[in-house]
């Protein structure tokens, strides 16, 4: 699932299992991909619609360095961000809703958790986001990847940098 910025692709295949929700939550999980090929991930996804989603991602890039990669789509075009590198077992990775705002986490022990982007989906923010696990592959035949310790609930976060 990724829209390129400058027009050259656009892939939006990834089969993904989602559930919609409204008001304030907060989904987290261990996500264990298997890397194979470059970009094999296990994702949290938030989405609205074929042209509005986003996602926090367990990745491998092309270095072969797993990380915590995160793209946020809007109208059409996404956005790349990679960020720190990660241990190959996978991490604990959160996706929240604060109101008309998202925040995306990452944590290496889903107690203290590091912030990876905070950001809105438009004005008038969605009034349901549909919520859930993807795993995606773009570039090899296929991957696959557990989700565990998933943590559902629907309070707000008190504090988007800390994940507090």
């Amino acid at each position: 699932m990724f829209l390129n910025p400058d027009g050259s692709s656009h892939t939006f295949n990834a089969e993904r299992f989602v559930a919609a929700v409204t008001g304030d939550f907060r989904l987290s999980a261990f996500v264990s991909p298997v890397y194979v090929s470059d970009f094999d991930s296990g994702v949290l996804i938030g989405y609205i619609d074929p042209l509005n989603w986003f996602k926090v991602c367990a990745e491998l890039d092309t270095s072969g360095t797993t990380r915590v990669v995160s793209v946020v789509t809007r109208d059409g075009v996404s956005d790349d961000c990679d960020s720190w590198p990660i241990d190959r077992s996978g991490t604990f990775l959160r996706i929240s809703r604060l109101g008309r705002a998202f925040a995306l986490h990452a944590s290496v022990d889903g107690l203290r958790w590091s912030l990876v982007r905070y950001f809105a989906m438009g004005d008038p923010a969605p009034a349901a986001v549909e919520i859930g696990f993807a795993a995606q592959s773009p570039s090899g035949a296929g991957t696959t990847a557990t989700f565990s310790r998933i943590s559902f609930d629907t309070h707000r976060l008190t504090g988007v940098r800390d994940g507090s």
